[in-house]
């Protein structure tokens, strides 16, 4: 219940920084105020405003400059033309990404299957339960978060240390294409079915379900980028 519930908190603080952002005065190249001035005026502590303005890198609103701050990049509401630029520029980065997480999510979702416990089953069920809220309202950062806590959570049942610490290596770039493209509201609503026969797949206590599932989940990702260089 704890990440459900952190998941919420840094989604409120990401919009309330995306209001700031839109703000009549505020023009790109300004600097944010600083970490601690934002927990002040939001009330919240400082891991959650440093993991929302993560967030805002990713999504493109703002840039970080190490040991000087956030600066603004944009000060309106990013659009589907952005993203598929950005998937044209990022296209081989894209396609070695996809090519790792192939090689090893589907043999970490067979591992989880086998080595999780009613609780992981539980904990699973309430990030799906979140992701399904996040598509019904197109909202696009929490899709990513919600995202990224399943894939994630798979591959730490896994037990795997060696997968969970390549797992981690590539969690950077993963973060930055979540970002991106859950803005194609097609492939937002992509996640539905998915995700959930892989959680089908745990429930039935099922290896071969959850490992073919999960191809078949990374197969519908690599279909929805190749739309996109159409």
């Amino acid at each position: 219940m704890q990440a459900v519930t952190r998941l919420s908190i840094v989604q409120q603080v990401v919009n309330s920084i995306k209001d700031y952002l839109f703000t009549d005065g505020i023009r790109e190249g300004d600097k944010l105020p600083a970490e601690m001035k934002l927990c002040n005026m939001l009330g919240v502590g400082r891991g959650t405003v440093r993991e929302a303005i993560r967030i805002l890198e990713t999504l493109g609103y703002v840039e970080i400059r190490p040991g000087k701050g956030a600066f603004i990049c944009s000060t309106k509401e990013i659009g589907v033309t952005d993203v598929v630029n950005w998937f044209s520029e990022h296209e081989i980065e894209t396609r070695d990404l996809y090519e790792v997480r192939r090689a090893i999510e589907p043999y970490a979702a067979r591992l989880a299957v086998e080595r999780c416990t009613d609780a992981d089953i539980g904990h699973l069920k309430l990030i799906h339960a979140d992701l399904l809220k996040a598509v019904d309202g197109n909202n696009v950062s929490q899709i990513a978060l919600c995202d990224e806590l399943f894939h994630k959570y798979i591959v730490e049942c896994s037990k795997n240390r060696l997968l969970i610490s390549i797992a981690k290596q590539i969690n950077a770039p993963l973060k930055e294409f979540r970002s991106k493209t859950f803005y194609i509201r097609e492939n937002a609503e992509n996640i539905r079915q998915p995700h959930a026969a892989i959680l089908d797949a745990f429930v039935q206590r099922n290896p071969d379900a959850g490992e073919q599932s999960m191809i078949a989940h990374l197969q519908c990702i690599e279909h929805d980028f190749r739309k996109l260089k159409k």
